[in-house]
Parts: C-alpha cells; structure tokens; sequence
C-alpha cells in the first residue's frame, strides 16, 4: 500500500477594515505562520467585489471598529459564499456588537488586545487540512479505518464559580495580574485556578483556552 500526503494549500484571507495598520499588523502576523501558509488581502473596498466565485477568499476577516454595519455585511457573506469563514476583530467594548455577529453566524473572534499566537490559533483553527490520498492494490485486501473529526470538549461540570469566572475575565484579555486584583485574591491564587482550569477543559494553556472559549463557542461558562 502506497500512501501520498499532498502539500498543505494556502489560506486566502481577505482583510474588512478601513484602517491600514490594522492591515500592515495583520498581513505579518499571518504570512509569518510556521504551520499553515496564508495569502492576506487587505481589502477596504465593496465587499461584494470579493464575493465573485472566482475570487472568494477562504476565510474573512471583519473589523468591528470600522464596519458600519457589520450584521448586513455577514448576511451577505453568508448567502455568496457560505462555505467561507468568518472572523471578527473586535475591541473590549464591543461586546453587544459581537454577541449580535455571532447570532448572525460568524465563525471566530479576534480581540485586539491577544498576542499574535492566539490570532495564528483562531485561523489555524478555522483550516481543515486536506485528507491524505491513499493508493491501494486491489489485490491486497484492507479494513476501511473510518476518522471521526476531532471535536474540543464543553466546558465540563466539574468547573467551580470561581474557574468560571476567570475563564470569562481570561476572555477579556485580562492578565493574571489583572485578574488577581479584580477578584482581590493572590498571583499564586489566580495560577492554581488557571492550572486547574486547563486539567479539567483539556488544553495546555491559555491560547487554547481562548480559541476553545471564542472559537468552538463551547456551553457557556
């Protein structure tokens, strides 16, 4: 039996913002990723040029800052080209805009205050790689080994009120600093938590943690 693995394709990512750093920010941190290689767009034009089936990018990416109306924006990316993703990239204080865009289907969350790792985790996410092509010889008989996806867990039972709402400050961008001050307890406090937290969703850390949170929108916590 002969087994080809093809070369993983390219993310075409195209970038909704009027703002030309968040483009220049972006277009870096992306085409820099060591995993999966990303062609970026930056695109402050109409988006329904973009929506042409031979130009539709994989995956869009929506900024909430300069959007004037980002719900029309993501029906009409949704009813073009459905099979593409959709991210936002949105602040803190956007959080009522946010909760709406996700009603209206969108795929992922971007905060501008998360270090460039957990925007390559989202999108990374978002990309299911291309299954290997497997030759086989007629003659040689085989046992079809059906893959189920792989799926993150919900968030569990066993988390306590106090893990739960670390996970929701962790979601803000808070720091464990940050947090340890809001909730008045200990550093050492805040890392126990976080230690415990990890073991009982099943990630290593805390990118994992947030792209569980924002991008698999698990069971609330």
């Amino acid at each position: 039996m002969t087994t080809t693995t093809a070369a993983i394709p390219s993310i075409t990512i195209a970038i909704l913002s009027s703002q030309c750093l968040v483009w220049l920010g972006l277009q870096k941190i992306l085409e820099n990723s060591p995993t999966v290689p990303m062609v970026v767009h930056p695109y402050p034009g109409r988006t329904s040029d973009l929506l042409r089936a031979e130009c539709r990018p994989d995956v869009f990416i929506l900024d909430l800052e300069t959007e004037r109306d980002p719900l029309a924006t993501i029906t009409q990316i949704r009813e073009a080209a459905p099979t593409s993703k959709i991210v936002l990239l949105g602040g803190l204080e956007d959080k009522d805009r946010t909760r709406e865009a996700f009603a209206a289907g969108v795929d992922g969350l971007i905060l501008k205050v998360q270090p460039p790792e957990v925007v390559l985790a989202v999108i990374e996410a978002l990309y299911v790689p291309a299954k290997p092509q497997v030759k086989m010889s007629l003659e040689i008989p085989f046992t079809k080994k059906v893959e189920s996806t792989p799926q993150l867990p919900a968030w569990p039972d066993a988390l306590t009120e106090r893990e739960r709402e670390i996970i929701r400050l962790v979601g803000q961008g808070l720091s464990n600093k940050d947090i340890a001050y809001k909730l008045s307890i200990s550093d050492s406090t805040v890392r126990h938590h976080m230690t415990s937290i990890f073991d009982k969703v099943g990630v290593p850390n805390r990118q994992k943690l947030l792209v569980h949170a924002h991008q698999f929108r698990a069971t609330p916590v």
